[in-house]
Parts: structure tokens; C-alpha cells; sequence
């Protein structure tokens, strides 16, 4: 593969990153969708054309641009923990509002009831 082409690979696997970073600053239940599909679509690229990088191990440009993927990459699951840690602090304010603390202290546990999604 020629030089230019792993950094261009690289460069839209970080676009596609940089995307669904850009969602999970807002993250509605639509731009949560989307972003799944951007950060799949980033893991199977890299997957692809994994093989290939170890072939570009003196190639600075290539070198820098996966420095920048891993970056967004970092960025992306920081902002994916934080909208969980978010969720999960909802979750324990919920069931403290509808069922009070338990004898230990702790808010109660919330009771979900069972969902499915199809989608054709």
C-alpha cells in the first residue's frame, strides 16, 4: 500500500471518530444511534487494514495520524463513560425518588420493566 494511502485511511477512521464525539457532547437517543454506528464503522476500518500498519512502522506520516486516532479514540471513551456515569446517577436519584433507601443506606434498586426494539 502506498504511504498516502494508510495516513488517508487513518485520517477518515479519525473523522469518523472525531463525528461521534462530536454527538456524544449532545448526546439525544438519535445521535447516540448514529454514534454507534460512526465508532462500528471506525473498529471495522482499522480492523481491515490492521495487517497492513506494521508495513508503515518508518512512515512518520502514518506514525502521526495514529497517534491522532488513538486520541479521538481516548476522547470518545471518555465522553461514552461519562454519559454512563451520567445515566447511572440518574438511575440511583430515580430510585431513591420512587422507592426511597433501602435499610443499608443505599437508594433502591429501580425495576425495569422488559423491552424490545425491532427494527426492520
Amino acid at each position: 500500500m502506498e504511504p498516502a494511502a494508510i495516513v488517508d485511511r487513518l485520517a477518515r477512521v479519525r473523522e469518523d471518530l472525531d463525528r461521534a464525539c462530536e454527538r456524544l457532547t449532545a448526546p439525544t437517543a438519535e445521535a447516540i444511534e448514529v454514534c454507534s454506528g460512526e465508532l462500528e464503522s471506525a473498529a471495522r476500518q482499522l480492523i481491515e487494514f490492521q495487517p497492513e500498519l506494521g508495513a508503515e512502522s518508518g512512515n512518520a506520516a502514518a506514525l502521526e495520524e495514529a497517534w491522532r486516532v488513538r486520541r479521538s479514540f481516548l476522547r470518545a471513551r471518555k465522553l461514552i463513560q461519562g454519559a454512563a456515569m451520567f445515566h447511572g446517577n440518574w438511575m440511583r436519584l430515580r430510585g431513591t425518588i420512587s422507592g426511597g433507601y433501602t435499610p443499608s443506606g443505599e437508594p433502591a434498586p429501580v425495576l425495569h420493566g422488559s423491552r424490545i426494539c425491532l427494527q426492520a
